[in-house]
Parts: C-alpha cells; structure tokens; sequence
C-alpha cells in the first residue's frame, strides 16, 4: 500500500491514501484509480441513505394500514374486512355479531386519507338526484350507517324547510353491533334544504347537491310531472310552447308541483319564490350556498363531478359506480327549440344564476384535480362500462311506470349481490334501510305507503244514503235476532 505524508504531519509520520480521504475529506488527487473509489465510495454511501429510508417509510405504510377509519383509491390487491349490512352479501362472516364481508385491499401508492361518512345530500328534483341519492345510499347501507328517514315514504317534505322534527330521535345510549351511535350518518331524501337543523340531525357532515341546466331541468318536470295534464293542455302539439305564452297566469293554479315550474332548484335549495326576483338576494344566495357546501355536482357532466366526489370523500372507484335509475320515456318528453329555450331561461333566470356559477366553480375543481383527472375519469369510465356489460340486459327494460323505463338484471344475474346493490333505486333503498333500522330497534315501525306517483283527484263515490228511523228500527231488529240465535 502507498503511503503519503501531508504537508501538516510531523517528519517520519506517514498515512496511506484512504486515511487522507476519511480524515480530512480531501478528494483532490490526480489518479485516475483514486477519482473512480471515491466516486463508488460515495455511490455506497448514498446506497445506504437510501435503504434506510426506504426501509422507515415502508414501517410507517404498514402503520397507516392499520389504522381504523383510513381509505384510498382502489387497485385490486390482498384482502382486508369492512362490515355491512345483514342480508347484503352472498359470502359473510359472523364476528361477535358483526357481519363481514372480503373486500379488496388498494395497493396503489397514493396519499391516505380518512373516508367520509357523514353526508347530506340535498336531493333536487329532475337533476339526477336520484341516481345519486342511491350511490351514497349504498355507500351507507355497506356500511351499516344510519340514513335520517321519515315515518313513511321516501319523501321528507316537497314544500317545507328541513326540520329537526321531522326526524324520529334515536333512542338514549342505543348500540348497533355493540358500537356506540353518536348520531345520524345520513341525509338523502327529498327535502328543501336548511342548514341549521341539518346541521343538528347530521353533525360533521360534507354537503352536497346537485342541480341542471334550467330549460332542460323545466322540460323534465313539465313531462314527468305531467303537467299538461293537469294545467288541460294536452291537446296542443307542444304543451311548453303553449304554457311559456302566459306562465304566470298558469302557475298561479297552483297545480302539482307548481314549484318545480320556475326556478324550482333554487326552490329546493331554500330560496322562497317571491324572493327570485330580487336580484342583489339571489346573488347573495348564491354566494351562500358556494359557501356552505363542499360539492355541487352537475347532471349535464355527471361522470366528471362524481371524480370529485370521489376525492372530496376519499371513496374507491367501486363506491361511485352507478346505473341510471330511469330514463324518462318517449311520451313525457318534448321539443324545445332554440327560441323557446331562451324563453324558458328568461323565466327561470335565478335557476340560470346560480347555474352559470357553478359551472365555472366545477370547472376550476377540475383544474384544482391536477393532471390525473382525465386519467381517473377514463379508468372510472372503464369501470362503470364493464360493471353495466356485466349486470344490465340492454334488450329489456322496466315499463311499469309510464313515465320512464328502468333497466333490469340479466337473468343469470339475479342473486348477485354486486349488480343488486347497483340496480336498486332510493325508493328501495329507503324502505330497505328502514326495515333493517325498525329490527335494531333505531326506527319506529309505521304502515308503508306508495308515493312517487302522480297523484290524482279522489274519484268520486256514491254518497251513502241515510237510514231512515223506519230502517234503523228495523236493522237494531235483526242484530237482536241474530245475537239471541247465536246465544241459543
């Protein structure tokens, strides 16, 4: 081994080579031997540092993974158990009571996040509303979380402001699954939205809702709601075009679902009528509602918006699949041209309002998504194609309703849990979830109705005719003979 004496050492004391570079760090020489072991010197250290990190954040990956509550964009790996619901799933297992289910764990390296839970979804009416009221009821129904239901129905209110009232209160220290319950997890069913009772049936909720292009989303209630029948315009070729020459002499019929004929989305959404037509409150609305809630989806780019659920949420893409609950059928449908358009707008400006402004506020979330927005829309896209080729039979529908057509199973997909939960609409739904909150004790029981259907006038009975006095004396006759035969 070579040996080297630097210019501070004493005479007659001699390092070798490798000393000088440990010592002191001097790397300045001028053989090609030594620049190449320092550079693989350095490769090997800088090898190390690595490992060792590497070796720290795979600890703590396995920490976050155990971890309660924690969820992430799904890529299909090895398996981790979640509970649901009792009569859900086809394989189960039973754990102190609590039913399991084998789910996929996500294996993709993304950020962890929580998974939200606590929702209200204020359900406009003719929005997609209801396809996506049945995405977070089966979001919730998987989860055994608690939705807040009216006695009766699917339908909270159509007319009045959320209250509190409305909902039967949970009954004091009640368990499920032998988990505490602190409260209401859900809030899907039609109602106008009020904030401040809201906020004290569901608390730490996300809010969101979803509204549509105002001439289109008047087409849809004039024709599902039938109100050419009801305002005896169904004689003219084109209905609309016949109600838009004197709207306000007809909508002060107050026929059914009058509301929903002038800027009924902002209607649902808390704004009385006789307050649309002040601009400066409009826009102060609006600017409250921007404020409040997290989301406003749009029905014209619904794939796009549940993008943003999903994130917003830290869903998996399984949880935003959906298949449309109706397609309104031929009969209820109209034309509406360009001209009566801008008519139709011009008498639901506040509706144009407020749409116009989240549109662009959907747009800059995309912009806000980041570069892998179009690369998750197309793998949703992907996923959703496949779960429909997989489930629904293209060559039937569902008639039995009038007004829309409904997609039905494949036949060698009936039993699947999978296509079930993602066919069911929120009318099923809600009685489905009533029912299992009515056996564990978390909901009181009450007669079902039938609602959604256009209501029609009581038809007219015979009058039952009085009895005479002659009469009654002679019907008090033959009920005494007849108890006294029964008594022989």
């Amino acid at each position: 081994m070579t040996r080297t004496r630097t210019p501070n050492t004493p005479p007659g004391v001699m390092f070798s080579r490798y000393q000088v570079i440990m010592a002191r760090g001097v790397l300045v020489y001028r053989s090609k031997d030594t620049i190449f072991t320092t550079i693989l010197f350095v490769c090997l250290v800088s090898l190390l540092c690595l490992f060792s990190l590497q070796s720290s954040v795979l600890s703590g990956h396995e920490e976050n993974i155990g971890n309660k509550g924690k969820s992430l964009s799904w890529t299909y790996g090895d398996d981790v158990y979640v509970d649901h619901h009792p009569d859900t799933l086809s394989t189960q297992t039973r754990n102190n009571g609590r039913i399991n289910k084998v789910i996929p764990r996500p294996t993709a390296k993304r950020e962890y996040c929580n998974e939200s839970r606590n929702i209200v979804f204020v359900k406009t009416h003719k929005t997609a509303s209801t396809t996506l009221a049945s995405i977070l009821q089966r979001f919730g129904y998987t989860r055994n979380l608690l939705f807040t239901l009216g006695k009766r129905g699917h339908v909270l209110s159509s007319t009045h402001l959320f209250n509190r009232k409305m909902i039967p209160s949970l009954p004091p220290n009640v368990k499920l699954f032998n988990k505490s319950l602190t409260g209401y997890n859900l809030l899907t069913n039609h109602v106008r939205y009020n904030r401040p009772e809201m906020d004290a049936v569901v608390q730490n909720a996300k809010y969101i809702t979803i509204i549509r292009e105002p001439s289109a989303h008047f087409e849809s209630c004039f024709g599902y709601f039938e109100m050419a029948k009801r305002l005896k315009l169904t004689n003219f070729s084109n209905p609309i075009e016949m109600f838009m020459k004197t709207p306000s002499r007809f909508l002060a019929k107050k026929f059914y679902m009058w509301q929903r004929a002038k800027n009924g989305q902002l209607y649902d959404l808390g704004l009385d009528h006789e307050n649309h037509g002040d601009f400066f409150t409009v826009k102060y609305k609006i600017k409250q509602l921007d404020s409040e809630f997290d989301l406003i989806l749009l029905s014209e780019y619904f794939d796009e918006s549940l993008i943003l659920l999903k994130k917003l949420m830290c869903w998996s893409f399984d949880d935003i699949l959906y298949i449309s609950n109706g397609i309104r059928s031929h009969s209820h449908r109209y034309v509406i041209n360009d001209q009566l358009r801008t008519r139709i707008r011009k008498w639901s400006s506040a509706d144009v309002m407020m749409y116009n402004h989240f549109n662009k506020t959907l747009w800059r979330k995309v912009k806000e998504y980041g570069e892998s927005f179009n690369a998750d829309l197309a793998e949703f896209r992907q996923r959703e194609h496949q779960a429909i080729q997989k489930c629904i039979d293209e060559q039937r529908t569902n008639k039995r309703d009038r007004r829309e057509e409904k997609f039905v199973l494949k036949r060698n997909m009936t039993g699947s849990v999978f296509c079930e939960n993602l066919l069911r609409g929120d009318v099923q739904y809600t009685g489905l979830i009533r029912r299992f909150m009515q056996k564990q004790g978390l909901h009181p029981t009450s007669p079902p109705v039938k609602d959604n259907v256009p209501r029609e006038k009581a038809s007219r009975g015979t009058k039952s005719k009085k009895t005479s006095p002659k009469n009654q004396k002679v019907v008090n006759k033959t009920e005494t003979k007849s108890k006294v035969n029964k008594k022989s």
